[in-house]
């Protein structure tokens, strides 16, 4: 049986030329439905602006892995190199190097032109929370989702007190009004919430929406810590 090379090859140039296609369609998608911008210092203000929560991230140090690396079971020598690289490595790094310090709250009362530090605490997330807000008087901090993961986690909604306390925190299973299937996913998170603000000092409105743009509020109160019927 007598096989056409220039058919074969003009085949095969068509098959690469869809594949490459397919991939210039997939690959931007993907990368666009899990983009997300690094986490910075942020601050929020409640509605009043007599109150601000400044939020720093967690922060890892540059060399920090491979330090931990260098400590671990999974380091092995296999040359004198390899043992000398590591020698080096430690004479030059710094204790602060080693240590990863984790995401912080401070909430500060302003008055005129001044800021009253009330209170300064490490907050439960791991790297830093989604959404923030903060009561006209004060009293309560809540903050939704984690950075990167919005959706997952024991702390997707945590309400703190006056001292900066955690006094509730909630996985999304046990605030949704939806089953968890209904809303948008990505790669790493679940997109769940569009709404979330302080209805008084008292009570918290949060709107659940679905990947089909089904909406719900639901109204949470921090005094009682429970959601209101």
């Amino acid at each position: 049986m007598n096989v056409d090379k220039c058919d074969i090859m003009n085949r095969f140039l068509q098959h690469r030329r869809y594949v490459l296609i397919l991939l210039g369609i997939l690959i931007p998608m993907i990368a666009k439905a899990d983009s997300v911008r690094s986490a910075t210092v942020e601050t929020y203000y409640s509605e009043n602006k007599e109150y601000k929560l400044i939020v720093t991230p967690r922060v890892i140090p540059d060399q920090y892995y491979q330090w931990s690396y260098y400590n671990s079971d999974l380091y092995y020598p296999h040359s004198r190199k390899i043992v000398r690289e590591k020698e080096k490595f430690m004479r030059n790094i710094s204790p602060q190097d080693t240590i990863i310090i984790p995401c912080t709250a401070e909430l500060y009362r302003i008055k005129q032109s001044e800021s009253q530090l009330i209170w300064k605490k490490i907050l439960l997330n791991d790297h830093c929370p989604v959404r923030v807000i903060v009561a006209n008087d004060g009293s309560s901090v809540a903050t939704v989702d984690n950075w990167y993961s919005s959706g997952y986690g024991v702390n997707v909604f945590v309400v703190y007190n006056e001292n900066g306390e955690a006094k509730r925190t909630y996985k999304l299973e046990e605030i949704t009004p939806f089953p968890l299937n209904d809303y948008m996913m990505t790669v790493s998170s679940l997109l769940w919430n569009v709404g979330f603000r302080f209805i008084d000092n008292e009570r918290i409105e949060i709107v659940f929406q679905t990947r089909n743009n089904f909406q719900t509020k639901r109204v949470y109160n921090v005094k009682s810590f429970v959601f209101e019927e």
